[in-house]
């Protein structure tokens, strides 16, 4: 029996050998092909096809790189978090061995770390003025004395808006960053 009989009946049909033995297909044998058969064809050619043209714009959007929501961004992923402290220092690990020392940082804290880099919070004449005035100079306005209305309704200077805004509202410093920018800073 060949493969063609039984495959009709695993599929439920029913044939006989002879519709299977017609069905069947013959060896190959390259004497019996005719001619017209044996002369090459030539490959087909594919179609050419319209170009594809992706227009791009002439130039990308400058983005300030000075400004203060860019330096909390940068900051916050330097040191965890820290509430109604400016900086904390903590000790980590029970064992001589396996003590360390990390920082925490606030949301001011964090704006200079990430301005002025990690360790920046760490040398021992850092403080919160120092803070208000190397950042004040880096972005070109005294954020200890620039008054904004803060989400909550407070009037308050922009410092002490943004570690009142961590410290008592509880927000996020990606938060913070983000009133930042909808301020324009």
């Amino acid at each position: 029996m060949t493969i063609l009989a039984n495959l009709p009946r695993f599929l439920g049909r029913r044939t006989t050998l002879a519709k299977a033995a017609a069905l069947t297909v013959q060896p190959y044998h390259p004497s019996e092909l005719s001619k017209m058969e044996q002369q090459e064809r030539p490959l087909p050619v594919p179609q050419k096809t319209a170009p594809i043209i992706i227009n791009i714009p002439p130039t990308q959007p400058y983005v300030q790189v000075n400004t203060l929501s860019n330096f909390l961004r940068i900051g916050r992923m330097y040191h965890p978090l820290c509430r109604n402290t400016f900086v904390e220092r903590v000790q980590i690990g029970y064992y001589a061995y396996e003590r360390r020392e990390e920082w925490r940082t606030c949301a001011l804290a964090a704006a200079y770390a990430g301005a002025f880099g990690p360790q920046s919070i760490e040398k021992p004449e850092f403080s919160y003025s120092m803070a208000n005035w190397r950042l004040s100079q880096l972005v070109g306005f005294d954020i200890g004395h620039r008054q904004v209305v803060g989400p909550t309704g407070r009037h308050n200077n922009l410092a002490d808006e943004m570690i009142r805004l961590v410290d008592e509202n509880l927000w996020t410093r990606a938060g913070v960053a983000d009133w930042l920018v909808s301020l324009g800073f």
